[in-house]
């Protein structure tokens, strides 16, 4: 079995975190995966989920996408 580095660990963290933030996004708002990853990218958002991955990742998945809105408006 291949251990991993905690380096490593917290890279696969954020990077599920993003994905689960994506995938829920464009549930919400009836996107492609695709779609909401163009957003994401676009606006800077996932690298702004990638730096505050510590302190959003523990809140609700309700506040995390007020939070991306909120994100998203002032970003457009």
């Amino acid at each position: 079995m291949k251990h991993m580095n905690s380096s490593q660990t917290h890279s696969d963290d954020v990077a599920y975190f993003i994905a689960f933030c994506i995938e829920t996004y464009k549930n919400t708002n009836g996107m492609t995966g695709a779609e909401a990853s163009r957003l994401f990218s676009a606006t800077g958002l996932t690298e702004f989920l990638a730096d505050n991955f510590e302190p959003i990742h523990t809140q609700s998945p309700q506040w995390i996408m007020e939070e991306i809105n909120e994100y998203i408006a002032t970003h457009k």
